[in-house]
């Protein structure tokens, strides 16, 4: 009778020790997950202007440049992914400089993915037919309409 115990108790040992190990590995997981969430800084109202006013003469000088002919269109877009990063990481603290566009849609800014999406082309081709004015604007209309 006594033989019989023991195995049970071997048993009974075993699945503690395995559930223990699956609720510390949740938990850990846990606050690993929220350590690794993105941290935006807080920005006061009139730094935000100040960085509006800063990124948005940076586009009215891309914009120049390019109508001027002193830059090429491509040249335009590199300048303008600069200026919307610049912006983004200015504003909420995130160095979306050096991200690639998988990165930067998974940070949640809409606004900055769809324009380095639109970005990616014109910046990478050889030759492609973008409306690149268009694309100053609504990169000058996403820095406008920024909120904290």
């Amino acid at each position: 009778m006594y033989m019989i115990i023991w195995p049970i108790l071997a048993l009974l040992f075993i699945a503690l020790v395995v559930a223990g190990q699956i609720i510390l590995r949740k938990k850990l997981g846990d606050r690993l997950k929220r350590a690794k969430q993105i941290r935006i800084k807080k920005i006061s109202e009139a730094t935000l202007e100040g960085k509006k006013k800063k990124y948005i003469g940076e586009l009215i000088y891309i914009e120049s440049d390019l109508v001027n002919n002193r830059i090429t269109i491509r040249t335009a877009y590199h300048k303008m992914s600069r200026c919307i990063r610049g912006f983004v990481r200015d504003v909420t603290g995130l160095n979306v400089d050096k991200y690639t566009l998988s990165e930067i849609t998974s940070v949640g800014i809409p606004n900055l993915t769809n324009l380095v999406r639109e970005y990616y082309e014109p910046e990478f081709a050889r030759e492609t037919r973008t409306d690149v004015r268009g694309s100053i604007m609504r990169t000058r209309m996403t820095i406008e309409g920024w909120r904290k």
